[in-house]
């Protein structure tokens, strides 16, 4: 099982060795850092999607530009009417939050080390507007800023959860953000995916489709499944997936004849 603490700490660690190579790092060097870890690709993937998002280059890998959202004029102030209640309601709660000082924040960290239920709502508090800050960095990557803060908030959480196990609690606050932007890139780049497989299903669909009207013009009938797939290069077994999920159904022919 993975650690996610020391996955975590790790994160931090290997951004910050990146930063002193003038922000350029080798999938290799990353490999060799978390050797110890037995990471899948899909892993090693977030890994690099991540470092990316943090102004770090690797070669050989390209990094997503997500994209944006509807652009908006950065100089006038959105009106409140035009902001979704819930949030507006939220952002004005977290006007009346003073922010931790980094004295505050050492103390509190080291309060939830000896278990103080206290210090950890009190931490709790204190980073939500650095998840909302956090989160503004990323609000043109394809989601909205409430579900970004969401999940920064998620990852706020869990980061609390571990940030008692790192060796230094100096690290403590780089340790928590790295959660919750963790948190954040991590779902991005799922939402993106998901955009992405959308939008294939829908092409192969369409490819179908137009196929099974071609080979019915030529041949006088109905079209085998085998022979849409002959035609259109798509597996057997993904076009049977595929017509058992398309809306418009697609005709096709016994392969018995």
């Amino acid at each position: 099982m993975l650690d996610k603490s020391k996955f975590m700490e790790m994160l931090v660690a290997i951004t910050e060795v990146a930063k002193v190579q003038e922000n350029q790092i080798t999938k290799e060097e990353i490999k060799d850092y978390f050797a110890g870890m037995d990471l899948a690709e899909s892993q090693y993937q977030h890994i690099y999607q991540y470092l990316g998002e943090n102004g770090v280059q690797i070669p050989g890998f390209v990094h997503k530009e997500y994209p944006k959202t509807e652009e908006k004029d950065e100089t006038i102030e959105p009106k409140k009417e035009d902001r979704p209640v819930a949030l507006s309601i939220y952002m004005k709660e977290l006007e009346e939050i003073s922010g931790l000082s980094e004295g505050e924040r050492t103390s509190l960290f080291l309060a939830l080390k000896n278990k103080d239920k206290e210090a950890k709502s009190k931490l709790v508090e204190g980073y939500l507007p650095v998840v909302v800050e956090i989160a503004k960095n990323y609000k043109d990557k394809g989601l909205l800023m409430e579900d970004l803060i969401q999940e920064g908030n998620l990852g706020l959480l869990q980061g609390l959860e571990e940030v008692t196990t790192i060796s230094n609690i100096e690290d403590a606050d780089a340790f928590l953000q790295e959660h919750i932007k963790m948190a954040m890139v991590t779902v991005i780049d799922e939402e993106v995916g998901e955009n992405d497989w959308e939008t294939a299903m829908v092409a192969k669909t369409s490819l179908i489709s137009e196929a099974a009207k071609v080979l019915a013009e030529d041949m006088g009938r109905v079209a085998t499944v085998k022979e849409l797939s002959d035609y259109t290069k798509i597996p057997i077994e993904e076009v049977k997936d595929i017509l058992s999920l398309s809306l418009d159904a697609v005709k096709v022919g016994n392969e018995n004849g």
